[in-house]
């Protein structure tokens, strides 16, 4: 596919598409790829730059590869899919040559049309880093930044801007200063004074800075401030020099910050750990505050790192929790306790702050004798409260486990208020497998909520039972038509046979007239498809028609090998191969030399299936055939024949 071809199928994808500045997504289009050829961007990267916002039209990469386009481009179309980790979409890019080309094209193009700063701001970094693995000028300072400071009373935004986008250590003098003046000023605190503290932050926090001499002052001068964040900034600052001299130091801020410093000294401790390390871990751990939350996940985090027995019995000792449970953090914990904590969930069932994580427990460990507490929950509050919603965990749960113990509960919920709680309640006695959830099914197919009727289907499809044959057929004619066919399919009662010959001959979608022609098969209710001016309908009826013996379709058959649809005669043939009429043999030789392919190799296979006299000679006289499909499929009928008690046959 060349460059042309790329260029048309963007171009209907976007038809019509503005930027925000009001240019037509194409004009836009068209200067990225022109700035990717100028910058000897193969042909390649050409078409991916032509193509790398079609998938965000709702084209998958099938779609691109069904329409010609070569799959290095769709590859590298993938790979310039904006990823919500900016981080790991920038190392993306940069190991690609390719990829970085193009995404420099992109953002140079963009960037100008960008009204929001912070969108430019968020993108300027990765718009350097490209710029550096191409070996090209960075790009140029925004208008909306200022690389000097502002005068006396002005605002500091745009100098703060520029700064984080580019930190120096020159820059944090008047950084400092306007981190002071900021916080004074309350107009200017409010638009100014998080945009400075966030440039200090990206400055002091350079690796390799870390152990400039103002760097280590401020970092002194912070670290046992009353202020937060400047006691974090001093923390960050400290562990970015990687010097092992202030391990004890981050410890003991570790064990008597704030939790936000507290937090940020955990995750500068490297190495394997030692006992004192572990004992500050502990305590920590043991902290029981919400305001604590995260830091004890930093924390655990950190255990989890050390391996050791005294960091895995710290792990092994917490507390249950339901705002930080053990296994959030590793899901192992449950199986390895399974026994203990099986009887303390269970008691916790009914405490209101276990409403979610002591059911999910349950189900995780397919606790069986959870089932009676669980249910006991159910049924109370589903009593108490008719709308609550705390029930679906417990609900789920009971799914999970799958106990036959509590089915009746679940045949109760069946008409509770909430849609979510039915919902649920018949994917769980779906999972579960009792034949009373065919019942609950069909009532359910009436059900006022489409969530519920859908879920309904979808059981009714699974469990195939001649019961459900009714409600199936009503069905039938709604969205549900796919699953409800399949079902009938599967079930095969004549009394489906009017409604599947009305999918076959109708339904709009390829899965619904095949799961009827399926049923029809199984069936074999004859009928006859009348004339449709759909081929996909009349290659359905011949496939159909080689599945029914019964019904002698064999001058509709050999009807079909003159048709003139290539598909149609290709079917034809494997129908009348399936029945096994040999004295079909002499119409079908001649398909042979049909100027399509798949013709000539279904008629190769057929041949192979029937044999008879000349069979050989005819098919040995295409093993030169110039397409590779009736080659492979002449073999296939030679060594077919052969194993039928002729000689080996050689390709």
């Amino acid at each position: 596919m060349g460059t042309a071809k790329a260029r048309r199928i963007a171009a209907r994808a976007h038809c019509g598409q503005l930027l925000a500045a009001g240019v037509l997504f194409t004009d836009h289009l068209r200067e990225i790829a022109q700035l990717v050829g100028e910058h000897s961007g193969d042909e390649i990267a050409v078409q991916a730059a032509w193509l790398h916002a079609v998938p965000a039209t709702g084209c998958t990469d099938t779609e691109l590869l069904t329409r010609g386009v070569a799959p290095a481009v769709v590859r590298l179309v993938a790979l310039l899919q904006e990823d919500f980790d900016e981080r790991a979409y920038t190392r993306r890019l940069l190991a690609d040559p390719r990829a970085a080309l193009v995404r420099h094209a992109v953002l140079s193009a963009r960037l100008p049309h960008l009204a929001n700063p912070y969108a430019r701001e968020r993108w300027r970094a990765q718009h350097r880093a490209l710029a550096d693995r191409l070996g090209r000028a960075a790009p140029p300072t925004p208008a909306n930044l200022s690389t000097t400071p502002p005068p006396a009373g002005g605002h500091w935004g745009p100098f703060a801007r520029w700064a984080k986008a580019e930190p120096d250590l020159a820059q944090l003098p008047p950084l400092l200063d306007a981190y002071h003046d900021t916080r004074a000023d309350p107009e200017r605190r409010h638009c100014c004074h998080n945009t400075v503290k966030a440039a200090i932050h990206t400055v002091v926090t350079k690796r390799a800075d870390a152990t400039d001499e103002h760097v280590v002052a401020l970092a002194d001068r912070w670290w046992n401030s009353d202020d937060s964040w400047e006691q974090d900034v001093a923390v960050r600052a400290r562990a970015a020099a990687r010097d092992p001299a202030h391990r004890p130091a981050l410890l003991a801020r570790a064990l008597d910050g704030a939790p936000w410093p507290a937090a940020s000294a955990i995750r500068a401790l490297t190495g394997p750990g030692d006992a004192a390390e572990i004992a500050v871990l502990r305590e920590i751990v043991e902290r029981r505050e919400r305001i604590w939350r995260w830091t004890r996940r930093t924390a655990v985090a950190r255990l989890l790192a050390i391996d050791h027995d005294d960091a895995r019995a710290v792990l092994d000792d917490r507390p249950l929790d339901p705002v930080d449970p053990p296994w959030h953090d590793d899901r192992s914990w449950l199986h390895r306790y399974r026994a203990a904590v099986i009887p303390q969930l269970i008691g916790l069932v009914d405490e209101p702050g276990w409403w979610f994580e002591a059911p999910w427990a349950l189900g995780e460990l397919r606790a069986v004798e959870a089932v009676p507490a669980l249910c006991r929950y159910v049924l109370a509050h589903s009593a108490a409260h008719p709308r609550s919603c705390a029930v679906q965990p417990h609900v789920d749960a009971l799914g999970r486990i799958g106990s036959a113990e509590a089915v009746p509960a679940l045949l109760t919920l069946i008409s509770h208020n909430s849609p979510e709680v039915r919902d649920l309640a018949l994917r769980a006695l779906d999972r579960i497998g009792d034949p009373r959830v065919v019942d609950a099914a069909v009532a359910a197919c009436d059900d006022l909520h489409p969530d519920v009727r859908d879920r309904a289907a979808r059981v009714l499809a699974r469990h195939g039972d001649v019961r459900a044959v009714p409600a199936l057929i009503r069905l039938c004619d709604t969205v549900h038509a796919p699953a409800a066919a399949e079902a009938l399919a599967r079930i095969g009662d004549p009394l489906a046979g009017d409604t599947l010959w009305r999918l076959f001959r109708s339904a709009p979608d390829r899965r619904t007239r095949h799961a009827a022609g399926r049923g029809l098969a199984r069936i074999g209710q004859r009928g006859h498809c009348g004339y449709t001016p759909d081929l996909r309908t009349q290659r359905a009826y011949l496939w159909l028609l080689g599945h029914q013996p019964g019904w002698r379709p064999h001058h509709q058959l050999t009807e079909a090998l003159a048709h003139g649809d290539a598909l149609m005669r290709a079917a034809a043939i494997a129908a009348l191969a399936r029945l096994g009429e040999r004295g079909e043999a002499a119409l079908i030789a001649p398909l042979l030399d049909d100027p399509a392919h798949g013709v000539r190799a279904a008629a190769a296979t057929a041949l192979g299936r029937f044999g008879g006299v000349g069979t050989r000679e005819r098919l040995d006289a295409h093993r030169s055939d110039p397409h590779g499909a009736v080659r492979s499929a002449v073999l296939a009928a030679l060594r077919r024949l052969a194993d039928g008690g002729g000689d080996a046959i050689e390709p």
